[in-house]
C-alpha cells in the first residue's frame, strides 16, 4: 500500500508541473518519474510512441484520429500519465490518456 502511495505521489507532483513542449513534456517527465522510482527500488519503464489520438476539431464538432507522438511510464504493465492533470483536454480535445500506440519504444 506504501509503495502504491509513493508512486501516486511522485506522478500527482509531476503531473502538476506545468507542461513545456521543450523543456518539461511527457517524455521528459516520464524519464524524471522513471528515474526516481528506480532510485526507491520500484521497477519503472519508459514508453514512447507514435500513436493515434482522437481530436475534435471546433468548426466541424466531428472527432478525427490524427497522429501523435507521446510517452508515458510504465510500472508492472500499467500506464501511468504524467504529462498533464489526469482528466486534462488540450488543444482541438486532446486527452493524452486516449493515445492509441500504433509503434512502441520501451527503455
Amino acid at each position: 500500500m506504501e509503495r502504491a502511495a509513493t508512486i501516486e505521489e511522485i506522478a500527482e507532483r509531476l503531473r502538476q508541473e506545468p507542461y513545456h513542449l521543450l523543456f518539461n513534456n511527457c517524455l521528459i517527465k516520464s524519464i524524471r518519474f522513471a528515474k526516481e522510482c528506480k532510485r526507491l527500488e520500484i521497477d519503472a519503464e519508459v514508453v514512447f510512441c507514435f500513436g493515434l489520438v482522437p481530436a475534435r476539431f471546433s468548426s466541424s464538432g466531428r472527432l478525427f484520429n490524427i497522429p501523435f507522438l507521446h510517452a508515458w511510464a510504465e510500472i508492472n504493465g500499467e500506464r501511468i500519465e504524467l504529462s498533464q492533470p489526469l482528466g486534462y483536454e488540450g488543444v482541438l480535445g486532446i486527452m493524452p490518456e486516449k493515445v492509441r500506440p500504433l509503434v512502441k519504444l520501451r527503455f
